[in-house]
């Protein structure tokens, strides 16, 4: 059989992907790059956000556009959200948000999309919250986290 194999150079793509800078880590000290500036939210926000994009277009008989990188966002935000529904993504945020003064965004954002059961847990999966909280005050927030998990 033939091959189907187009014959000719190989298209080169129309942009390159700059390299990776190498400065991004989310370990005991976070380095978030060209990121450290962003406001970071969690999954379930994200969540939220499209949803409440694409409620907005259907409102205007826009669609939203039917790509693949709007296909797998979406697929995978609704997957992934532990939270559903904005006034709980809005309590949990909040809850989580009271440690604000404490952790940085980008650690609540991970405490709120992890939904992480003990403080052992939330340091082993979140390194650069270690010193910065105690396990007693971590816990109570977690587990008000963990209850309105429970609702959704």
């Amino acid at each position: 059989m033939a091959s189907t194999r187009p014959t000719g150079p190989t298209p080169i793509p129309s942009r390159r992907r700059p390299r990776p800078s190498g400065d991004e880590e989310a370990g005991p000290t976070l380095r978030l790059g060209e990121m450290s500036h962003s406001t970071p939210i969690s999954v379930a926000s994200a969540n939220e956000i499209l949803k409440s994009i694409a409620t907005s277009r259907a409102q205007q008989n826009k669609d939203l556009p039917h790509n693949e990188l709007t296909k797998k966002m979406t697929d995978y935000t609704e997957t992934f959200a532990r939270f559903k529904g904005g006034e709980i993504v809005s309590s949990v945020t909040s809850e989580a948000g009271t440690l604000g003064g404490v952790l940085g965004e980008w650690e609540v954002a991970q405490l709120v999309s992890l939904c992480c059961d003990t403080p052992d847990e939330a340091r082993t999966l979140i390194p650069s919250i270690e010193g910065k909280i105690e396990d007693e005050e971590l816990r109570v927030v977690l587990d008000n986290i963990s209850r309105l998990r429970n609702f959704t």
